[in-house]
């Protein structure tokens, strides 16, 4: 996970490249405990508890949020004490849970619809890793 002090610019694009992002045990499990199963759809958990996150996906849903909460969100993510923020950690949650949905219907739709053997073996390939968070062996 990003920590808390600020990112230099190469270390936000470091970031953002990533196919996932990793949070850590204890952070799954504090949010968790504030919304939810709900944050179960953000990501893969693993076995030590942490969850590999979409990169992709948290981008989608920071964009769909606005500023102010996004900001909220950050802030609620960080601290306990904004019990008034709570939605906006909620939302943030919510639309990355929904963006890797999205994604994972869209990979869906193009495999149904590809007549390439070889893309559509790679397209299955990658459902296979958004649904079960493992890459498997051809």
């Amino acid at each position: 996970m990003i920590n808390s002090r600020m990112l230099t610019f190469i270390q936000f694009i470091e970031e953002i490249t990533k196919k996932d992002l990793t949070v850590p045990p204890a952070d799954v499990e504090r949010m968790r405990e504030r919304f939810g199963d709900k944050v179960l759809k953000m990501g893969h958990l693993q076995e030590d508890g942490s969850m590999l996150v979409p990169v992709d996906c948290v981008l989608e849903a920071a964009q769909t949020l606005g500023t102010q909460t996004l900001t909220e969100a950050a802030e609620t993510l960080k601290s306990d004490e904004m019990v008034n923020m709570l939605q906006s950690g909620e939302t943030l949650v919510e639309r990355v849970g929904e963006a890797r949905e999205r994604k994972l219907r869209e990979l869906i739709r193009k495999f149904q619809s590809e007549s390439n053997e070889t893309v559509s073996n790679q397209q299955w390939k990658q459902i296979q890793k958004i649904v079960f968070g493992v890459d498997y062996p051809d």
